[in-house]
């Protein structure tokens, strides 16, 4: 198994388990025997400010997991946005394959244009670490970047803002053991909440689609890892969320679904929907596939889209509804949702929406079309005024604290 970077651009940062620290100590390592090692720097603190969000960078990040699953890589996201992938006699066609599709997702921005007649562009750059240029340019490059970064933390103590950024120590694999051990012998049935998504009809009248299940991560924080971030690591958090993900469908799995009056939606990680678990929640389900829906984030399908392929023509095969979760105003630039023949998809209402630039509700009206009016989701609707945007535009399915607050109203004030 490949090794991958144990510290977080995200969070609370220690310059001794930095990932520019732990890039310096894995060319130290390389330089003791550098035969078929290669680096790969992507530019992605150049990028413009709206695409340097972390959403968009862990995007970024996730695609590399096929290389670095499958050979010896290592990709350290450092703290100023930019990545560095280290390998060892890992197939260049492979991974420039993969460069070029963390291109496409920032195919707007001037950073992703290549410079012509130029072999590296902007957006990256290519290192043989078996060369002494090639090697030396690297490490004095990581050493500048681990200064800079234990510069900007020793500013930010001195002005009082070290830690002000996330709570908690950051995850780590040790801490997740634990957590992981609470979890097996604790309930968490008293944590699963549901948000409903409704559709609301021209007359103002409104119908449930489904009902969101979800585990509170802020109550599961508070229950089983007060003094942790548990969001300072993409990757460690991704496993986190593979365990939450068996305790969810074993609780659901428990309830009559011949019973059940109205839909419900479950989040799942691409990995779960493949596995036994599912199989065994398959078979709880029965002949109700149609009543549940299952939702998976952009960030995961983004990190294997042929896994996600088919995770979707599979669930769909067998009667569920799928949905693509995560996308925001921003991301709208990235791709066209409806090449993922997804059967719903759900967009973050965001402030962008509102902005005087109209560049937004453009391509949202042109994701409304290709998509079709009755896939799109309009999500963390908090404001009436929200709802009318939405529908004004063609959007009539809206799922957020507002919507619980309708939900509760159309039932007499009974909360579902």
């Amino acid at each position: 198994m490949a090794e991958l970077g144990a510290a977080s651009t995200s969070g609370v940062v220690d310059p001794t388990t930095s990932e520019e620290s732990l890039l310096l100590g894995r060319l130290n390592r390389v330089e003791q025997n550098p035969s078929g090692f290669y680096a790969v720097h992507l530019h992605l603190s150049e990028l413009r400010q709206p695409n340097r969000q972390p959403h968009f960078l862990n995007i970024a990040a996730r695609i590399f997991d096929s290389i670095i699953n499958n050979h010896d890589a290592t990709l350290f996201p450092l703290n100023n946005a930019d990545m560095i992938l280290v390998c060892q006699n890992v197939p260049v066609d492979d991974v420039d394959s993969v460069i070029d599709r963390v291109r496409s997702l920032f195919n707007e921005d001037p950073l992703s244009s290549s410079q012509e007649g130029s072999f590296e562009d902007r957006f990256s750059t290519w290192y043989d670490l078996s060369t002494t240029e090639d090697f030396s340019a690297l490490f004095n490059l990581a050493t500048d970047l681990a200064m800079e970064l234990e510069k900007k933390l020793k500013e930010k103590k001195l002005n009082g803002e070290a830690g002000q950024e996330s709570e908690g120590n950051p995850l780590s694999p040790t801490n997740l053991a634990m957590i992981n051990q609470k979890l097996q012998g604790m309930q968490v049935n008293d944590m699963v909440r549901q948000q409903t998504c409704l559709h609301i009809g021209t007359s103002g009248g409104g119908r449930v689609m489904f009902h969101e299940n979800f585990i509170s991560m802020n109550e599961l924080k508070k229950e089983v890892a007060p003094d942790v971030n548990l969001f300072a690591s993409p990757w460690l958090f991704q496993y986190l969320t593979e365990t939450l993900d068996r305790r969810i469908l074993g609780i659901i799995a428990e309830r009559n679904f011949d019973l059940l009056k109205e839909p419900i939606s479950v989040n799942l990680n691409i990995s779960t929907v493949l596995s036994r678990e599912f199989h065994n929640f398959h078979k709880s389900v029965g002949d109700n596939t149609q009543k549940v829906v299952v939702e998976m984030q952009i960030i995961d399908i983004f990190a294997d889209i042929n896994s996600y392929g088919y995770a979707r023509d599979s669930l769909q095969e067998m009667g569920y509804q799928v949905l693509a979760d995560g996308l925001s105003p921003i991301s709208l630039q990235f791709f066209d949702p409806a090449q993922l023949r997804s059967d719903f998809i759900k967009i973050a209402w965001g402030s962008e929406f509102e902005s005087d630039n109209n560049n937004r509700v453009t391509e949202l009206r042109k994701v409304i079309a290709n998509t079709g009016k009755d896939s799109v989701i309009l999500a963390r609707v908090d404001t009436e005024k929200a709802i009318k945007w939405g529908v004004d535009i063609g959007i009539s399915r809206f799922q957020g604290y507002v919507i619980d607050k309708l939900v509760k109203v159309f039932r007499g004030g009974k909360q579902h």
